[in-house]
């Protein structure tokens, strides 16, 4: 595959992600499937894994959504920079819902393989995050 077929993956990624469709998503994933972030304990493994880490943020996002703001790929890596948006509606990593909108930036590296991500690295704002939902101090 090339690297702009590997990037239309990752677009459809983003894509299921905005629909809020864990079905369409898990589809793009390779069965061995591995996505590390800082805000996990450990790395998720497995289609099922994928389902429930986009049900976990749907549930207290249920108005998620992500621009891409940039995306570029090389071989089988594609990196995207994004802008998330939402309303904190769910619980989310012990949090109470607080019901404030939310703006948050992150950077996506995305391994792709036979047409299936086989390997997400995840890295975002999560301090801002946190204090617009009022949990951490602004300053």
């Amino acid at each position: 595959m090339t690297s702009q077929d590997n990037i239309q993956i990752v677009r459809h990624v983003f894509e299921a992600w905005n629909k809020h469709d864990p079905d369409r998503y898990v589809k793009l994933l390779d069965e061995k499937h591995m996505v590390e972030s800082d805000t996990l304990p450990a790395p998720l493994t497995g289609r099922e894994a994928g389902r429930q880490f986009m049900q976990m943020y749907v549930s207290a996002f249920p108005d998620l959504r992500f621009d891409i703001e940039q995306i570029f790929g090389e071989g089988d890596f594609v990196t995207t920079r994004w802008t998330a948006t939402g309303t904190h509606r769910g619980e989310l990593m012990g949090i109470k819902p607080t019901n404030r909108r939310t703006i948050t930036r992150g950077c996506s590296v995305s391994q792709i393989k036979q047409g299936k991500a086989v390997h997400d690295w995840i890295y975002w704002d999560t301090g801002h995050l946190l204090r617009q939902l009022g949990v951490m101090p602004t300053s």
